[in-house]
Order: structure tokens, then sequence, then C-alpha cells
């Protein structure tokens, strides 16, 4: 039976932001931002009927500009944490994993449910984001730390830019599953384990050895186990295509170098060297070249 890992789309969703485990979900946050949280309410809670309508209406799309949060959580005093979890790396990741964090703060702008707003003052509703982004890669260089904090500080006193109710406004946090730079045995190393291997080591926190409960396979409805396989396979499909298009692309990118040397008249060896073409092959490209 293949193993499928917290880090499959549905898992994930189901891990966090169940009815039943909020709990977990605010042990996550707190954990990885280092805040302590006494509620967090997930903006759209799972449950199976409603992932599998979300999940076929978002294959029904020809082109999505840009696909939603994973999860966005929200405190009674309407601060927000965006979460999700990226694993394949991609363009423009950093001004990606910005805009969910800007977007979040100003989607209060101007709402008069919030408790903390003022008569003529749009800017008294906004409140604070934080956002959370699980990576399957090196955020920066490998040597780098497993858990990234970034924040609005003064550069020289490292004091931090707060808002009317003295809280930090806005934290982007990163956990690359891939690094090693990591303090061991931390609830954020244990975190990293589980999201990584499905794994849960002895001396973990309670709340992730019942978050492994939750999503483990032989735990899961029929349809839930359906749909992760579904998933999976779309995805095993869609990495395929897109390793076909950049070896594609970097054959036609070596042809392009090879042509330009013998362009230059260099040597076959020489070429032969440098690209890894065959001899055969560029004989072949300097009589076309030479037509």
């Amino acid at each position: 039976m293949k193993k499928y890992l917290p880090t499959n789309d549905l898992l994930f969703k189901k891990m966090l932001t169940s009815e039943d485990s909020l709990h977990i979900l605010k042990a996550f946050v707190n954990d990885l931002l280092e805040t302590d949280f006494k509620e967090l309410q997930p903006k759209q809670t799972y449950h199976i009927d409603s992932y599998i309508s979300n999940y076929e209406k978002a294959q029904k799309k020809p082109k999505i500009q840009y696909t939603e949060v994973d999860i966005l959580a929200t405190t009674e005093d309407g601060t927000q944490t965006t979460i999700e979890c990226q694993i394949q790396p991609h363009d423009h990741f950093n001004s990606r994993a910005l805009f969910y964090l800007i977007e979040a703060f100003r989607s209060s702008l101007g709402k008069k449910k919030s408790k903390n707003i003022i008569k003529d003052n749009l800017f008294s509703s906004l409140h604070p984001a934080y956002g959370i982004n699980i990576i399957d890669f090196h955020l920066a260089d490998a040597q780098g730390n497993a858990l990234r904090r970034f924040r609005l500080l003064d550069e020289k006193t490292q004091q931090p830019f707060l808002g009317d109710q003295q809280e930090e406004l806005l934290i982007l946090c990163f956990l690359s599953l891939k690094s090693k730079n990591i303090q061991l045995n931390s609830a954020v190393h244990h975190w990293q384990t589980f999201l990584k291997t499905g794994e849960v080591a002895t001396g973990a926190p309670e709340y992730i050895k019942e978050a492994k409960q939750r999503i483990d396979f032989y735990n899961l409805g029929r349809e839930e186990q359906k749909m992760i396989m579904k998933i999976d396979k779309a995805e095993a499909i869609s990495n395929a295509v897109m390793s076909t298009k950049a070896r594609e692309g970097m054959e036609l990118g070596i042809i392009k170098v090879a042509r330009s040397m013998l362009k230059d008249e260099l040597p076959l060896e020489t070429i032969s060297k440098y690209t890894g073409l065959s001899i055969e092959k560029l004989e072949e490209l300097k009589r076309e070249q030479e037509q």
C-alpha cells in the first residue's frame, strides 16, 4: 500500500481544519510563529463533500491566475494567518507568498464588524496578518535554517514596527522540509519530520501524534481514500508532463549552443565534450547548417 504524506492537499486540510482539529491548528501556528493564540478558526471547515465539490470545480477552470491559499485562519480579534503547503518551487514564489500575506492584511479594510473599528477611520478595522509556508525546497541556500521568519524591523535597532494595538502587523514564515538546519527535538523539528515522512517520533508532542492518527489512510472514510488516490494520480501526471517539458527545453538549449559552437568552427570533439552530444549528432547539425 502506497504511503500518503500529510502534505497531500486533502490530508493537510483535514488535519488542520476539521471541526475537531482546531487544537491541532492552534498548536501548529503557535509552534511555527512562536505566538500564543488562544483560538483559531479556519475560514472553511473541512468536510469531504465540500472538498470534492471544490476540487472538481478547480479542475474545470482552463486557467487559474491565482490559486487559493490552502488555509486562512482567524482569531477572535480578527488577526489572520494564511497557511499554504507548497511542495514544488515555481516562478515568483516569494512574490506569491507576500501577495497572500498582503491580501490577508487588507481584506478587513473598512469592515464594520471589526471589534476595534473607530468611526470615520477605515484603517482601524485592519488586523495583523501572518503567513506560514511549508515548502519542500530551500528558500535561499542549502545551509540556511529550516525555519525562517521575516518581519518588519528597524534595520539598526531590530525594533519591530507595531500597529495601533502594539502588535506586529506582518510576519512571513517558511518551514523547509528539505533543510537539515533545525533545532533537534523541538516542536518545529517534530512537525518537519511528520510532514516530510509521515512518521512521528516517540518524544513528539501529543497533538502531532494525534494529527498522525487522524490522517492515517486506514482511518479515513472510503470517499476520502478514493479522493486521495485521485489527487495523487493527477499530481503524478502533472509532474511527468512538467518533467518532459523541462527535459525538452534543456535539449533545445543544448542544441542551440552546439549550433553556435559549430558556427564558430570549434572542433567537434570539443563541442561534444561540453554539450554531451554525440559526434554523429553534431555532424548531422553541421550538415543542416551547411545546406
